[in-house]
């Protein structure tokens, strides 16, 4: 059975249909040669974004900026679902 997405989450795949996906992980799995900053109590980060097909720098920038907002607003509305998310992989469904 498939666990409905947030509809944050949904919304990103609907509004930026080059957006494959992306993976949520914590802090412990960042590599070591990236900068931690721990701010505002959430160890978590964004990797792995699928785009396609390929889009500019600034449409690029754009879906990143929107990811990281949808994920706040998640974050904002219920903070137990930091641990939900972390270690979770988001991809549009092709039917």
């Amino acid at each position: 059975m498939r666990t409905p997405l947030p509809a944050q989450i949904e919304s990103l795949f609907t509004r930026f249909p080059s957006l494959c996906g992306f993976s949520v992980h914590g802090l412990d799995e960042l590599p070591d040669n990236c900068p931690r900053s721990g701010e505002n109590g959430v160890d978590l980060f964004v990797a792995d974004v699928g785009i396609s097909p390929l889009v500019g720098a600034r449409q690029r920038g754009e879906i990143f900026r929107e990811i990281i907002v949808a994920l706040a607003e998640l974050l904002d509305e219920d903070p137990e679902a930091e641990e939900s998310l972390r270690g979770r992989t988001f991809a549009r469904v092709v039917h």
